[in-house]
């Protein structure tokens, strides 16, 4: 289907965006950036907050986390809500219960689904619990039902009756009159007692989020009723909503919101964007040590949607771009200044990292391979976390795109590749891999509804919003978030009766799907052992449970093949792309799924594929999906990884085989780790981390410098995901820089450590 004028427009002015970055060779996503335009956007996000709801100049600067939409800001603002009310919990007694009220209905299937039989009895499949919509269509139904508080259907008291047309009389008194009352009966009486199935909501909401045009804005008695019998406060969430004549919807000026949640229409909808804001006394839990990877996703700070936030704004609300000029342009001249307004509105953290690494300066650029910091340039080996394909800011990205402008059937060669490619017909959009992974999860839970176990494997990682934590082992991102998605059970895929555990776990709960990654990046780049894999196969013969492979730093290309599935002869029934669909320089996902499991998603109703092919239509996310795949076939891609995970595999074997600090090496294409034993070492013994120092090492090697990440499970284990059209004399290069920087020392590692903490502290 063609794009209308007006899409082409935005795809025009979202182009001429990314040829600005490309020529300017601004970084994109790199995290070692201060990026000013990451900074400018959240200094533009608090003075909207300050003027849409003047009563939050109260409570200081609101900081910024940004996001790829407004569902994933929405989910971050909640589990920052809920993060604060579970620490009071032991005191209030009182549950993080959340409240959305959705007018507009932007929000159906975000908390759950409700399937739809022809019996007229509705079945709601819970994906983030203790989360209740009042929705437009709830507001109807409460004209005609009576049931418990807070009804999943609507609300125990009936508002005006339907009017002749069957739409109900919706008047803002009546409604808040009605919300009011609803909140004092729950808080006042006695939580009801029932089972899981039970159809109410036992106790009012600790946690409001108000719907952009919610006429609860309007009129503040929903939010005092509960502030003021609520023994702990509640924190409300305010949507922030662009017009076309003010940069947000008019709301009271009463109203105080603790944490305000944007998303991509402010950026017309042209480019992935969200983000919330939140008073800084609670966005600083996040911020203190200790902290500073629990609440971050995979999201970079991204240069082309926040540069696209700023030219939207701009275009939509030339007033008030205007009026905070003083506080934008200071902010590209002055380093001192973007410096402290990057740590102060954005990432303190991350700030005092850019800071050690020697990274703060004002000449930062990234182009092909490299990261240039003045006269000094760098290899990047981290490329995004594996999105890199042919490096930063390819110089002929954008002419690339517009030749496919006139291309006929984009749309249909882009699905016949991916089914050519990976054996899966469908697939709906996503804007990161975490999107990507709760689109599985939903779609999976929907399709094998009664079924509702969720079977992952230790070691995983999905994602950090609210429903992709259920893929992910690691307990201490979830802590305080309770209650999250509660049908789900763990193996340990290395453990010696793995495949005892797999199959006492089928046959002792309902799993509609098994979740896994074929190598644990996050984990420890490791594979898969290929007696699990075995064994799924065959339960999902016997069993018809669904397997959901996520390929998102395994997919497009990084271990040679597209994806990985294909080299195991697997078909997986949902799989998740998204690392390198655009050449780092436009956020999109994809999820895949089967024949099989769209049969079962038409067979419940299902309409969530079609709302996500509409919410998440990005038309340069999949020009550039396709530019990629074209090219990529074009150029042998799938070969020139092959070749070079062997050279990498071969040469690194060899340099560091001597070095006693190095358990192993696992490559995987261009998936690459390296394992270190660090529990003797000096630096570790005196409570620093000795892996992170040996990064800084090879950042400062005198003839190759090198940039290489982590995995977050196990930090001792190194990560290289260099750009897949790395030479062979780049290779050789790089592992004679990781040999040299990993004989370094214990001293020398040592003064490295005190030479960056000191200039973090700068």
């Amino acid at each position: 289907m063609p794009p209308t004028a007006e899409n082409a427009a935005d795809i025009r002015s979202v182009l001429e965006t990314c040829d600005w970055i490309i020529r300017l060779k601004i970084p994109n996503l790199l995290r070692l950036y201060l990026n000013p335009f990451v900074t400018q956007t959240c200094v533009a996000i608090n003075e909207l907050v300050h003027t849409a709801w003047p009563a939050t100049e109260n409570h200081g600067d609101y900081p910024s986390f940004l996001a790829n939409s407004g569902e994933e800001a929405l989910s971050g603002a909640i589990k920052l809500a809920r993060y604060t009310l579970n620490k009071r919990a032991a005191t209030s007694g009182r549950t993080s219960r959340v409240l959305l009220i959705d007018d507009e209905n932007r929000l159906e299937n975000f908390a759950s689904a409700t399937l739809k039989s022809e019996d007229g009895i509705d079945e709601r499949i819970e994906f983030i619990p203790d989360v209740f919509r009042l929705s437009g269509t709830a507001l109807v139904a409460a004209a005609s039902e009576t049931v418990g508080p807070f009804c999943r259907k609507g609300l125990r008291s009936p508002l005006r009756p339907p009017t002749g047309n069957g739409v109900i009389d919706r008047q803002p008194d009546a409604v808040e009159r009605t919300l009011t009352d609803e909140v004092r009966a729950s808080l006042e009486s006695p939580p009801r007692q029932g089972g899981p199935t039970e159809d109410c909501m036992p106790q009012a909401p600790c946690i409001i989020v108000l719907g952009p045009q919610s006429s609860v804005t309007q009129s503040l008695g929903l939010i005092a009723t509960v502030r003021q019998l609520q023994d702990a406060g509640c924190i409300v969430i305010a949507w922030a909503s662009e017009t076309s004549s003010s940069p947000v919807a008019e709301t009271s000026s009463d109203l105080t919101p603790d944490i305000v949640v944007f998303d991509e229409l402010f950026t017309n909808r042209a480019v992935p964007f969200g983000a919330f804001a939140a008073r800084a006394e609670i966005y600083s839990q996040w911020t203190r040590k200790g902290m500073a990877t629990f609440h971050s996703t995979t999201y970079q700070p991204n240069t082309i949607s926040t540069m696209h936030f700023l030219k939207c704004l701009e275009r939509r609300s030339p007033a008030f771009f205007e009026s905070i000029q003083p506080k934008l342009k200071p902010l590209l001249i002055d380093q001192r200044l973007l410096k402290r307004q990057f740590r102060d509105l954005y990432n303190p953290a991350l700030g005092r990292l850019i800071s050690g690494a020697g990274f703060d300066a004002d000449d930062v650029t990234a182009s092909g391979h490299n990261v240039t910091v003045g006269e000094k340039k760098y290899f990047d080996g981290i490329g995004g976390v594996a999105c890199s394909m042919r490096g930063h800011n390819p110089v002929t990205w954008v002419s690339e795109i517009e030749a496919l402008g006139t291309v006929p059937g984009r749309r249909s060669e882009v699905s016949q590749r991916l089914q050519e490619l990976t054996g899966l017909r469908h697939q709906v959009p996503a804007v990161s891999g975490g999107s990507a992974v709760e689109h599985a999860l939903k779609l999976a839970l929907i399709a094998q509804h009664p079924k509702s176990y969720v079977l992952a494997l230790k070691g995983g990682f999905g994602g950090k919003t609210l429903l992709a934590l259920t893929g992910t082992a690691k307990d201490s991102y979830k802590k305080g978030l309770d209650p999250l998605y509660p049908n789900i059970l763990y193996v340990d895929p290395f453990a010696a009766d793995a495949v005892e555990q797999l199959s006492f776990l089928l046959k002792q709960y309902p799993v509609a799907v098994i979740q896994l990654e074929l190598i644990q990046g996050v984990g420890g780049v490791r594979a898969i052992p290929e007696a699990l894999l075995k064994s799924i196969e065959i339960a999902r013969e016997n069993t018809g449970v669904l397997l959901f492979v996520d390929e998102i730093q395994t997919g497009m290309f990084r271990t040679g093949p597209f994806v990985r599935s294909t080299a195991l002869g697997l078909v997986p029934d949902l799989l998740t792309i998204g690392k390198g669909t655009s050449d780092m320089m436009f956020p999109f996902a994809l999820t895949l799924y089967s024949d099989h499991v769209a049969e079962l998603l038409q067979s419940q109703n299902c309409t969530l594929p079609s709302q996500l092919q509409q919410r998440y239509n990005f038309e340069v996310g999949y020009h550039a999906l396709l530019n990629t795949m074209r090219r990529s076939e074009r150029d042998g891609l799938s070969s020139q990884v092959a070749t070079a995970g062997l050279a990498f595999e071969r040469s690194l074997k060899r340099e560091l085989s001597e070095i006693r600090s190095v358990r192993d090496v696992r490559v995987f294409g261009l998936l690459i780790g390296i394992e270190l034993d660090l529990k003797d070492m000096l630096t570790q013994r005196l409570g620093l981390n000795a892996a992170q120092l040996y990064l800084v090492q090879m950042m400062n090697h005198e003839t190759f410098p090198l940039l290489m990440g982590y995995c977050q499970y196990e930090p001792g284990i190194l990560k290289f995901t260099p750009p897949l059209t790395v030479t062979s004399d780049e290779i050789t290069a790089v592992c004679r820089t990781i040999a040299e920087s990993l004989r370094a020392s214990q001293f020398r590692l040592l003064s490295t450590g005190i030479r960056a903490l000191l200039r973090s502290r700068k």
